[in-house]
């Protein structure tokens, strides 16, 4: 019994304490007694005559608030507001991904089935070779001197045959055993390009043109077939793999432009196109393996950088509006439209939201209807407007750099980002339409999260 008095007690304080705070704020700011009376809550007769007793101008709607600047009520009951057109615009719908660099040609180089001691290596670390130029040489004696053999076995084959075709020409030997030498001699000329097989192998060459990478191995290293000798890239191009979300299958094609920047060089746009797509779909990630070609003729890039890849594709027509006309209740945003001098709600559905626009997709909207600005805190359904200016339409704002990013929704696209070895981070998406949105995802190698 002792603590449910208690606990009354505390309740009632804290009515108390609540009570005169609200009236300390109506007394000092009388707009927000104008606030509570013009507001839906139910609110008694005592509490009303309360707020009109301390602050005896919120109950006076009708007289002229607006002395300072801005919009408000005018001595003729009308809200005072500032209204901006609605535009029909273009969205601008990028597909961004996070991508990671390959040489368009990468070689590691192992020695052929061979292995032994190097005699000489050929180049060095960074050298510019031609397909077929020699990278290092084994110990070859042994080679040399089998290759050797095999010429003096095939020199005596073939004096062994002339003299039995002399032979066979006076019926001293048969046709029969001329066969068998003229085998004798074709099988010492197969190990005579046995043994120089076995000698030029001796040499290891590159396959491609390209640039050598770090070449570790030196005179006298003992290697065999898993050894690697170097690894030649040619990087005349480069080749960028990223992951497209499945949605993006219509809309990119082999050949599509795309825009890459390296996230070291972020002040250079390469210009590429997309040359090949996966023809299968990840099934845990729901994308799809796509690459890209650059030029890297300076050699300015390197491969295993990452690259900010975008591919811009073909935007839809939106209504535009005000970032400043969207307020947002319980059920979603809406816009505050002036129609016939009365303002109306205008519930819309946000497709692509930048700094100066915002597009949308309504039904109770038009292309030239009017929208609230400012002045949105006095609106209420039915109330009579009172145009106080006019703001110019809402236009796009240019991104602020090459890796600037746009927030979309529904049918226009989205980033999202992969780790460098797979694809694109993703980027926000605002609204109800964003469920799915237009961004690589994680590629299902790496997971790390367009």
């Amino acid at each position: 019994m002792v603590f449910m008095l208690a606990v009354l007690r505390q309740i009632i304080v804290t009515a108390f304490v609540v009570i005169l705070g609200v009236g300390a704020l109506v007394a000092v700011k009388p707009e927000a007694g104008r606030a509570l009376l013009s507001s839906d809550l139910p609110l008694p007769g005592v509490a009303r005559d309360a707020i009109v007793w301390i602050a005896p101008e919120a109950g006076e709607p009708a007289k002229d608030l607006a002395q300072g600047p801005g919009p408000g009520r005018r001595g003729s009951g009308k809200i005072a507001a500032v209204v901006s057109p609605v535009v029909l615009e273009e969205s601008q719908s990028d597909m961004r991904a996070l991508a990671s660099a390959e040489a368009v040609r990468s070689v590691v180089v192992h020695p052929d089935s061979t292995s032994g001691l190097i005699e000489e290596v050929l180049v060095s670390s960074g050298d510019v070779v031609e397909a077929g130029a020699p990278l290092v040489r084994l110990e070859q004696a042994s080679e040399s001197v089998a290759v050797d053999r095999a010429r003096l076995a095939l020199a005596a084959a073939e004096d062994k045959l002339t003299r039995y075709e002399q032979l066979v020409r006076r019926n001293a030997v048969t046709n029969v055993e001329v066969t068998d030498v003229t085998r004798e001699r074709d099988a010492a000329l197969l190990d005579l390009r046995a043994a120089e097989i076995a000698l030029r192998k001796r040499e290891v060459k590159a396959p491609i043109a390209g640039r050598v990478g770090i070449v570790t191995v030196e005179k006298g290293t003992m290697v065999d077939a898993s050894t690697t000798i170097a690894t030649i890239d040619d990087r005349s191009e480069l080749k960028l793999v990223f992951y497209m979300p499945e949605r993006f299958l219509s809309d990119i094609s082999i050949g599509t432009p795309v825009r890459a920047t390296s996230i070291a060089r972020p002040d250079a746009v390469n210009e590429g196109k997309i040359v090949a797509i996966d023809s299968r779909v990840d099934e845990e990630s729901r994308t799809v393996r796509t690459e890209a070609r650059i030029d890297n003729e300076d050699d300015r890039l390197r491969p295993g950088m990452s690259f900010a890849v975008t591919v811009a594709l073909e935007g839809k027509d939106y209504l535009a509006t005000d970032p400043l006309a969207v307020v947002w209740e319980r059920t979603g945003p809406f816009v505050w439209k002036v129609a016939g001098g009365k303002a109306e709600k205008a519930p819309v559905r946000i497709v692509q939201r930048d700094v100066d626009r915002v597009l949308v997709v309504s039904d109770a909207l038009q292309p030239d209807d009017l929208v609230v600005v400012e002045g949105i805190q006095a609106m209420r359904p039915g109330a009579d407007i009172e145009i106080e200016s006019t703001a110019p339409p809402a236009a796009p704002s240019e991104p602020s750099g090459p890796l600037a990013a746009r927030d979309v929704e529904g049918d226009s696209a989205e980033a999202k980002p992969t780790d460098a070895a797979r694809s694109s981070t993703s980027l926000p998406v605002i609204g109800e339409a964003a469920a799915g949105e237009r961004a690589a995802q994680p590629s299902p190698a790496n997971r790390s999260g367009s």
